[in-house]
This record gives C-alpha cells, sequence and structure tokens, in this order.
C-alpha cells in the first residue's frame, strides 16, 4: 500500500496516541504521582493489593504507561496497561456513579483499546525502532 492511502490512519493514529496518552499522564498520572504519599493511604483498591499498591499500578497505568502510548514506543504493550488501568476506575473504582462523571474514562479506555488493536502507526517511535532492527 503507498504511503499516500495510508497517510491519514496514521495521521489519526498519532493524534489519538498524542491526546490521550499526553491528556491521561499530565491531567491524571501525574497527579498521582506528584502527591503520591498524600493518596497512598486512601487510594481506592479494586484487586485487594492494599491502596499503596493500587496507587502503584493506577501510576504506572496513568503516567508511565500513558507516556509510552503517547510517544508510541511500546504502545501495544503500554496501551494494554492503560486499557487495564482505565477499566478499574470506570467499571470498579466508579462504579455506581452517575455516567457523566464516568464519560472521560470511556474515551480513554476507547481510545486505548483502539491503539492495542491497531497499532501505534508510521508516525511512532516504535516504526521507527522496529524498522532499524528488522
Amino acid at each position: 500500500m503507498a504511503l499516500g492511502k495510508e497517510l491519514p490512519s496514521n495521521v489519526v493514529l498519532l493524534v489519538l496516541r498524542l491526546v490521550v496518552g499526553g491528556n491521561l499522564a499530565w491531567l491524571h498520572g501525574w497527579d498521582k504521582l506528584h502527591h503520591f504519599a498524600a493518596k497512598a493511604g486512601s487510594y481506592p483498591d479494586p484487586l485487594g493489593l492494599g491502596s499503596k499498591y493500587a496507587l502503584v499500578l493506577a501510576v504506572a497505568g496513568e503516567f508511565f504507561a500513558a507516556i509510552l502510548m503517547a510517544t508510541g514506543f511500546l504502545s501495544r504493550i503500554a496501551a494494554f496497561f492503560v486499557s487495564v488501568t482505565t477499566a478499574l476506575t470506570l467499571f470498579w473504582i466508579l462504579h455506581g456513579t452517575p455516567w457523566k462523571a464516568r464519560e472521560v474514562w470511556e474515551l480513554y479506555f476507547a481510545a486505548s483499546m483502539t491503539i492495542l488493536l491497531l497499532g501505534s502507526g508510521r508516525f511512532s517511535l516504535d516504526s521507527l525502532v522496529w524498522k532499524k532492527l528488522g
């Protein structure tokens, strides 16, 4: 397939990765990382691991994996972790809250699942790294 025909989908994946990964990392992950000590004792624990470890997993998914997803490096693995983190937030932590309060998490989940299924596209670090190694 010629680059011209696949260019629009690659641009869409680039924009999706940058916007979703960047927003998730900046608006949610960074706050948890920056205020880790204050949140560690009271963070919701949907998996029964303890609040501190639940927060570690949330930071891993919402900050570190979101940055990897945004840059397109190990993006399918990162998108998997973002998907799991957002699904836990959406279906366990926010369960029973009004849908309007959960809507942003549904969008994060849908976007990360899209990247998980489609990959990062041509304009990503994955494409650059794996092309050079191949």
